[in-house]
């Protein structure tokens, strides 16, 4: 149970969040809405539709026991390229995978026995594997690859 009250924690206050929501052209659930429904996947797609250009080439779960990587536009050195998700990938059990785009615009991954390739490519993530072919983790690499990536070509 909280013994601080957590607006004491610096939020601005709730004039202040959704003026700035509105800024950004994000809207919430009205209130007494009998269509709230609709609100709400309203109100998803702007925050998704907001961060949109951040989701390309992030790996997710497709399922507890496979991972995909997201499509979207990116830039390798300064040639502006456009991914298109492709199948769920099982990746190898009780092992930790890497996970990287290469130059050829395909999705590549490796156990860490094998390492990263030895051409150019961009990391995306690294994910862990249990013994019974259960993801327990995805770490991104994203923000630490596109901040400098530089093909070597």
């Amino acid at each position: 149970m909280l013994t601080t009250d957590p607006m004491s924690r610096g939020y601005p206050t709730l004039a202040d969040i959704l003026a700035w929501l509105e800024e950004r052209g994000l809207e919430l659930v009205s209130e007494n809405n009998t269509n709230h429904v609709a609100d709400f996947y309203q109100m998803i797609w702007g925050l998704l539709n907001a961060f949109e250009a951040f989701a390309a080439l992030g790996v997710y779960f497709a399922s507890s026991t496979t991972f995909n990587v997201r499509g979207g536009h990116y830039c390798w050195d300064t040639t502006e390229k456009e991914y298109t998700s492709g199948s769920p990938v099982d990746p190898t059990d009780n092992d930790t995978t890497y996970i990287w785009m290469a130059n050829d615009n395909t999705i590549g991954s490796g156990i860490d026995g094998d390492g990263w390739p030895g051409t150019d490519h961009i990391k995306l993530a690294e994910i862990d594997v249990d013994a019974d072919g259960v993801i327990t983790a995805i770490r991104d690499l994203r923000g630490k690859t596109f901040l400098r990536f530089v093909p070597t070509v």
